[in-house]
């Protein structure tokens, strides 16, 4: 029965989205009419879409393909109505004085709408385009240049809100970079910003000992750290942090007895504390900040996607190199992981958290292990993704599980029997610079933490003790362990 509901729900949602599109392609003149009809369409299509949202945030992990046309069906609602208040602002400010009068409240919807675009991007890992900040940056100028930017105005469902608060609410989800994030918490963390960005004002005076970012309303970039004096401008804007991370405590105290949230149900409990010291240990830096400077440099890169290719890449199974391996070029290498771009149609796109294997050619790391952490595919772009490195010299090892701590290897036997089918791993014995560490890369998603396991690699038995799970995605855990004891076995 909920089932059908929900059908019948999301057909409903699907006929008010393509009145939406229609409604854009009209040529009709726009006029309080016409807003009138937008008003009715948007208050018809507001609660199924939040009936949508909620079955996104809820199970968008059980169902992988069609939580991207559930995605996709979201954010065409958003997506037709900032495109048609955002012509509405324009026909207000050209040539429509009738809709003057309605400047305040269509601008406080099509930023509204605009940052919702923002924010259901990072659901699909995603980052702003230039056009976008562009067009935030124009809805909130045409807002303070009007003298309304600071008025309070009905959003909708009893809700108020300013463009000045609708605008930080924007900029500030965008500082604690939400990239990577699980949809839920993206929500949690919009949910909480609400009420810190209250304290985000901005100024048009820069005050060295206070002012923490800066940004241009007439360029396409989001919030600036003020490392050094920026040029001097009437379009320029300064803020300062401070309040919001006094606001911030006061959501950490309030972890332990939490108000009311709608997010109640969906949410881990277990993880929401640690997504707070997260956002804080963030804006306390004012920002994510790269732990080295860029290497503004281009070289290729042969990349294999998915755990299962990149397994049998290492392995050495025939046919895997020529198969999976594609060039991309790699840019702004880090110190924790690479830009790669891609110029073409690439066989693979590989999605957030996809394992990859990379040939970087260099001498110092030859072969590394890495996960996508974002991807950016822009019609009429190049693609391009970030990808986190999880180790260096990475090789596959077998593993098999041991009843106790005594009990003899499989791997020494002789004749073992049958049934005794070693699982396949890729261990990465230099998972930081410093080599003081190592990890295992599994596809098993049953190998848990206290367990212990046989580990083959080479010529040598290694006894382990899973102790942690440093990572996981889709198909793949990445795997902390002790070494208890270690032999040499004579392979046949």
């Amino acid at each position: 029965m909920e089932q059908l509901q929900f059908h019948h729900e999301y057909e409903a949602h699907q006929m008010v989205v393509e009145a939406l599109n229609q409604f854009n392609l009209s040529g009709d003149e726009l006029d309080e009419r016409r807003l009138h009809i937008l008003a009715v369409l948007r208050h018809a299509g507001g609660a199924l879409q939040e009936g949508m949202v909620t079955q996104y945030l809820k199970n968008q992990t059980a169902f992988r393909y069609a939580g991207k046309s559930l995605w996709q069906e979201i954010f065409a609602f958003y997506w037709q109505l900032a495109l048609a208040y955002q012509s509405f602002v324009k026909a207000a400010t050209r040539n429509q004085p009738v809709l003057a009068q309605q400047l305040p409240t269509i601008t406080l919807l099509a930023l509204h709408y605009q940052g919702k675009l923002i924010q259901w991007r990072y659901m699909r890992y995603e980052t702003p385009t230039s056009d976008a900040w562009r067009n935030v940056h124009a809805l909130y100028a045409i807002a303070e240049c009007n003298g309304f930017a600071e008025r309070c105005l009905k959003l909708g469902n009893n809700a108020e809100a300013s463009c000045a608060h609708i605008y930080a609410h924007i900029l500030l989800l965008n500082l604690i970079n939400p990239i990577g994030l699980c949809p839920w918490k993206i929500e949690l963390a919009a949910y909480w910003i609400h009420t810190w960005c209250r304290q985000l004002q901005p100024s048009q005076q820069l005050d060295r000992q206070v002012h923490t970012h800066w940004l241009d309303l007439a360029g396409y970039a989001p919030l600036c750290h003020i490392g050094h004096q920026p040029v001097e401008g009437n379009a320029l804007r300064y803020w300062s942090l401070q309040g919001v991370l006094t606001a911030l405590e006061i959501t950490r105290a309030q972890l332990i007895n939490p108000p009311p949230s709608p997010l109640d149900g969906i949410k881990n409990e277990a993880d929401v504390p640690a997504l707070l010291d997260d956002i804080r240990a963030i804006l306390n830096r004012s920002g994510p900040q790269r732990h080295a400077p860029r290497l503004e440099q281009n070289t290729s890169a042969l990349v294999v996607c998915g755990f299962e290719h990149v397994l049998q890449t290492l392995s050495g199974a025939a046919g895997a190199f020529p198969a999976q391996f594609e060039p991309w070029i790699m840019q702004d290498e880090g110190e924790d992981g690479y830009g790669l771009t891609h110029y073409g149609t690439p066989a693979v796109i590989p999605d957030h958290g996809t394992l990859i294997s990379l040939r970087t050619g260099t001498k110092t790391h030859p072969l590394v292990l890495a996960a996508v952490r974002w991807i950016d595919t822009q019609p009429g772009h190049p693609i391009k993704l970030g990808a986190e490195r999880l180790g260096t010299a990475p090789r596959v090892v077998a593993l098999h599980g041991v009843d106790h701590l005594m009990s003899e290897s499989i791997f020494s036997l002789t004749n073992p029997p049958a049934d005794c089918v070693p699982t396949p791993c890729i261990f990465l014995p230099e998972q930081d610079g410093r080599r003081f560490s190592s990890a295992l890369v599994v596809g098993d998603m049953s190998i848990a933490p206290t367990q212990i396991y046989d580990m083959l690699d080479g010529n040598y038995i290694y006894r382990v003790r899973i102790t942690h799970e440093q990572g996981r995605s889709d198909d793949w855990v990445l795997l902390n362990f002790n070494i208890l004891t270690r032999c040499h076995v004579e392979m046949v």
